[in-house]
């Protein structure tokens, strides 16, 4: 079983996923219709047993946040996702697993 840190970046991420570990999007604010796209405010979580490790920027350590869920469905099939479910509320979760079967929580 891997050691996980409190921060991960995306190779570690795709790594430890191909290895066995869940990924979680979580909606940090409600997503809101602006226009023609939606918006909000999601993060990356990788979590192995009952460790957890967010998603960070390489460069400046901060946490990777997704602001459209264009971006973020982008970056489930990056990923290799075929379905990529969404939280929409403040506090909810999807889990995202190999294939195109979906668990969305809350």
């Amino acid at each position: 079983m891997r050691n996980l840190y409190p921060v991960i970046f995306q190779a570690g991420l795709m790594e430890a996923r191909n290895e066995g570990g869940i990924v979680e999007a979580h909606a940090v604010e409600d997503a809101k219709k602006v226009g023609n796209t939606w918006t909000g405010d999601w993060r990356i979580y990788l979590r192995i047993g009952d460790q957890a490790a967010l998603l960070v920027v390489q460069r400046t350590l901060q946490p990777r946040e997704f602001k459209t869920i264009a971006g973020l469905i982008s970056f489930g099939v990056e990923l290799g996702l075929t379905t990529v479910p969404v939280p929409l509320k403040k506090g909810e979760k999807a889990i995202w697993i190999h294939g195109t079967e979906a668990n969305p929580q809350s």
